[in-house]
């Protein structure tokens, strides 16, 4: 069963606050501990895949917080899945240490904002009101939601 955008967004915070803990020392400490780095990685493909299902479950990130930059933080949770023996500890360190901050501000105000205001979590929800919007004839809405409800149920 797919869970609401809004608890993905949440657990993006609760990794952001691991990776602090494991990440107490300076850079050098950081690229001597092997298991730190090991431990930050899969926090850090949690918050891309996190993001993903977000947008998947019809948050639409980028108009919430258009200065974060939600692609290449999916991108980097594909780079460290599909590549992880060509991961660059230097850029990893830098992510820690210059963006996790920002990210961590936007979706604290995103969550903030989202329990004032009625959402949708469904992601067939998300599919019809999108493409109604684009002028979609009903009845191909109706085809694409079935799709959404499937890929949902995956």
């Amino acid at each position: 069963m797919a869970r609401p955008a809004f608890d993905r967004l949440a657990d993006v915070l609760e990794a952001i606050g691991k990776i602090r803990e494991y990440t107490r020392g300076d850079a050098a400490a950081f690229r001597r501990n092997s298991m730190a780095r090991d431990a930050v990685q899969a926090r850090l493909i949690h918050i891309g895949q996190a993001i993903k299902d977000a947008q998947d479950e019809g948050l639409d990130l980028p108009t919430l917080a258009p200065q974060v930059p939600w692609r290449s933080i999916a991108g980097m949770r594909d780079r460290l899945v599909h590549k992880y023996w060509d991961v660059d500890h230097a850029v990893v360190w830098n992510v820690i240490a210059s963006e996790l901050g920002n990210l961590e501000r936007a979706v604290t105000g995103i969550l903030a904002k989202g329990r004032r205001e009625p959402r949708t979590s469904k992601p067939a929800d998300a599919v019809r009101k999108k493409l109604a919007s684009r002028g979609v004839r009903q009845r191909d809405v109706s085809g694409a939601v079935t799709l959404a409800r499937k890929r949902a149920r995956k």
